[in-house]
C-alpha cells in the first residue's frame, strides 16, 4: 500500500503487539492476586501524563495525541539511535504494565467492575498499542541498521549493509499515513468511548 521496501514491517509490528498483550495479561493476573488498598488503586488510576491530567474534552484528546504520537515517539526515536537492541521499546512495557496493574487491582477489588473496565479498555488498547507497535517496527530496523554499520567496522567479513535512507523512509511513511491517524483515533476512543462503554455496562 505504501510501497515499503521492508516486507516484514507489519509482521514485526504484530509481534510487538502480541508481546505487549502477553505482558498486559500476565500483569493483570499477577495484580489480581495482590491485595491493594483503595488508595493504591486510586494512585494507579491517576498515572496520566501531565498534559492530560485535569483536562476534559478536546483538550484531553489533544493531550493524548501529543503524548502518544509525538512525545513518546520522539523519545523512542532517540533511544533507537543508541546501538542497544530493543532499548527503544521500554515505553511499550510501561504501556502494558501500568494499565495491567490498575485493571488487576480493580478486578481484585470489584470483579464485575474490573471485567467491565477491561472490556471498555480493549478498543483504546488495540489502537494505542497498535500505533506504538507500528512505530517500534520501524525503529527496530533503524536500530538494526545503526548496529550493523558499527559492527561492520570491526568485522573482517562484512555483513550486508542496510540502507539507512530506506528504513527511515519506511518509518516516516508508516508513521504519517498509519500510526498518526491511529493515535488520533485512539485519543478520541480513550477520551470518549472508554468512559461511555464503562458507564453503559455499569
Amino acid at each position: 500500500m505504501l510501497n515499503l521496501t521492508d516486507s516484514s514491517y507489519y509482521k514485526r509490528a504484530f509481534n510487538f503487539f502480541i508481546f505487549a498483550t502477553v505482558i498486559l495479561v500476565i500483569t493483570i493476573v499477577l495484580a489480581y492476586f495482590f491485595s491493594p488498598s483503595i488508595e493504591t488503586i486510586k494512585q494507579a488510576g491517576e498515572k496520566s501524563p501531565d498534559r492530560v491530567s485535569g483536562t476534559e474534552g478536546l483538550e484531553k484528546v489533544w493531550g493524548f495525541i501529543v503524548s502518544n504520537a509525538f512525545s513518546v515517539t520522539y523519545q523512542a526515536v532517540i533511544l533507537s539511535i543508541i546501538p542497544i537492541p530493543y532499548l527503544y521499546s521500554i515505553h511499550l512495557l510501561a504501556t502494558a504494565i501500568i494499565p495491567g496493574l490498575m485493571l488487576g487491582f480493580i478486578v481484585n477489588f470489584d470483579t464485575y467492575k474490573g471485567f467491565i473496565g477491561i472490556i471498555s479498555y480493549i478498543p483504546h488498547y488495540i489502537l494505542e498499542v497498535g500505533g506504538h507497535c507500528l512505530v517500534l517496527s520501524g525503529l527496530y530496523m533503524i536500530n538494526k541498521c545503526i548496529r550493523r554499520k558499527i559492527t561492520n567496522i570491526f568485522r573482517k567479513e562484512k555483513k550486508v549493509d542496510i540502507s539507512f535512507r530506506n528504513v527511515v523512509l519506511n518509518f516516516c511513511k508508516v508513521f504519517v499515513c498509519i500510526a498518526l491517524p491511529v493515535f488520533i483515533i485512539a485519543a478520541f476512543t480513550e477520551t470518549y468511548i472508554a468512559d461511555f462503554l464503562f458507564k453503559l455496562m455499569t
